[in-house]
């Protein structure tokens, strides 16, 4: 912390209101993630949102003194880029957006776009998850803007802003150091034998609409169908933090997944035996490596993911132990893990019954071997790497 010093900035309940729940997670949020029909037009909320940006622009400028780089992380601030070079700015600016970018047929539905690619392009280097988001980019500025780009570059208001897929990682010694803790391994065991089962699955997610709660369970239902030999001796568990739980989206997807929950255990539930063991609440880091260090697979079944990092956090707690990583094609680390992963629609019940099939019938070599491919991979690219990588020196 001594190379850093935080800066807050104040923000109102009105500020709170209508920037962060308001135009961040009822408006660009279900847009970006092309939920249309959830997606709140409010002008309020899009007042509220120049409004904090220019308070974060403002906080900036209290600080800078030249000569630096500046990372602006995130869509909650897409119109500081600009802001900093209207005020004065000079040095390079970054700009990293870490959810799914919507193509040009989404992005047209909001009545401010102009100004959030503008408010981007003040950045020197934009940032996403894939090369899928960075068209989608490419393909809003041309045609919203009229803007001229050339491979992943795009001319501008007199300057050259680069356009990049740079895929975040996590702090793969931290997860590492975790999973092999004492602690950490006796609770991994002891809890296994509690639950008194042959395999373990675990699922982690924000209670969010995008991650697909409602596709896995009824995955998981459809499993227990087709496979009846495998009651009693399987169990899930799912982890659901609760997240924005004041937006009424999320307190219905709240309502609809524990309904599905509970039918799932009528049905399936026996003495001794629980199919699916649902906990709505957050978990800290060593909490979470022991579960992930028990679990025979990961089930991670996003309907849209910017990239999505418990996929890499299982692969790193796992270190060196046996695992299956079950992915849905739509989270943006699948492009990373693709080949070792077992990849699904997540909107096929079918396909995700047949993949946790896949993961407790597959060979323990080939769970290795899969594994420590998966592994390698977040080892390389972690989030060191990123911040390289991505902060990379930029021509003028």
């Amino acid at each position: 912390t001594e190379n850093f010093t935080m800066k807050q900035v104040p923000l109102t309940s009105a500020d709170v209101s209508e920037y962060y729940y308001g135009f961040s997670n009822e408006t660009l949020w279900p847009l970006s993630h092309m939920f249309l029909m959830r997606t709140r037009f409010n002008h309020n909320y899009w007042v509220g949102y120049r409004r904090v940006n220019r308070k974060f622009a403002r906080g900036v400028m209290e600080s800078y003194t030249g000569g630096a780089k500046i990372l602006v992380n995130d869509y909650h601030l897409s119109l500081v880029p600009k802001l900093l070079r209207d005020m004065g700015v000079s040095d390079p600016i970054y700009f990293f957006w870490h959810i799914p970018f919507p193509p040009y047929f989404m992005l047209r539905f909001l009545p401010p776009r102009r100004e959030i690619l503008e408010g981007m392009l003040g950045a020197d280097v934009i940032g996403f998850h894939t090369q899928h988001y960075v068209n989608n980019f490419l393909e809003c500025v041309r045609e919203i803007l009229g803007a001229f780009s050339e491979g992943n570059t795009v001319y501008w208001d007199g300057r050259r802003i680069k356009v990049r897929a740079v895929p975040i990682g996590i702090d793969v010694a931290k997860w590492k150091r975790y999973s092999t803790d004492p602690k950490v391994v006796r609770y991994a065991r002891n809890l296994k034998k509690n639950l008194g089962v042959e395999f373990v699955g675990i699922g982690v997610d924000r209670l969010d609409y995008t991650k697909g709660l409602e596709e896995k369970f009824r995955g998981i239902e459809r499993f227990f169908e087709k496979y009846p030999s495998f009651r009693g001796k399987v169990s899930f568990i799912q982890i659901a933090a609760p997240t924005r739980t004041k937006l009424e989206d999320y307190m219905d997807i709240k309502r609809r997944t524990d309904e599905i929950v509970g039918m799932i255990e009528g049905r399936f539930g026996e003495p001794g035996w629980v199919p699916v063991y649902y906990y709505y609440k957050n978990y800290g880091d060593e909490r979470l490596a022991s579960l992930y260090r028990m679990a025979d697979f990961a089930l991670i079944t996003p309907v849209i993911d910017g990239l999505n990092l418990v996929a890499k956090e299982y692969v790193a707690s796992k270190n060196g132990a046996e695992g299956v990583l079950i992915l849905s094609e739509f989270a943006g680390v699948s492009i990373q893990f693709r080949e070792k992963a077992l990849i699904v629609n997540p909107f096929d019940e079918d396909e995700i019954a047949e993949a946790i099939y896949m993961a407790l019938k597959m060979r323990r070599e080939e769970k290795r071997e899969r594994m420590k491919i998966l592994r390698e991979i977040v080892e390389e690219k972690d989030v060191n790497w990123w911040l390289r990588e991505f902060l990379k020196d930029v021509s003028a």
